[in-house]
């Protein structure tokens, strides 16, 4: 939409700017999200692989972990690009508290295990960030974007 376009290039430099290395990106086969990453990946250096899933499409926060849990275990760091309302059910449920994914919203996860076979929809994940394009972007008028 059409506030994705014009948040999602700030987002990713945010996001670069306090997480500099992104082993994979896992995204939704989604028209709208393989253009959220291409917007974001104009903003990196360095752009991690893309992996594309349809699962993701709609997904319910077990259908997600049950695709983060798929990865390779050599990727530390990941960046999940989804669609609510199953992002928001797992971010609140990991949080344990409501967590809104309003579009370009960013939360980070800090994932104690050793192995991605280990996440569970019920693991004790911390919530290290979280970010909603509005407050990143004060400046902006939101009614143009709206």
């Amino acid at each position: 939409n059409a506030r994705g376009c014009s948040v999602a290039p700030e987002v990713a430099k945010h996001l670069h700017s306090a997480y500099p290395v992104i082993d994979i990106a896992l995204a939704s086969s989604a028209v709208r999200v393989q253009q959220t990453i291409e917007l974001m990946q104009a903003e990196w250096e360095e752009s991690p692989e893309v992996l594309t899933s349809r699962e993701l499409y709609l997904a319910t926060p077990q259908q997600i972990v049950d695709s983060l849990r798929a990865l390779h275990d050599a990727w530390d760091s990941v960046l999940l690009v989804a669609h609510n309302p199953g992002l928001a059910g797992l971010a609140s449920h990991w949080s344990g508290r409501a967590i809104e994914m309003p579009t370009a919203a960013i939360a980070v996860f800090r994932f104690p295990g050793t192995s991605w076979q280990e996440l569970t929809l019920g693991s004790s994940l911390e919530l290290i960030d979280y970010w909603k394009p509005r407050e990143l972007m004060k400046d902006i008028d939101w009614a143009d974007v709206d």
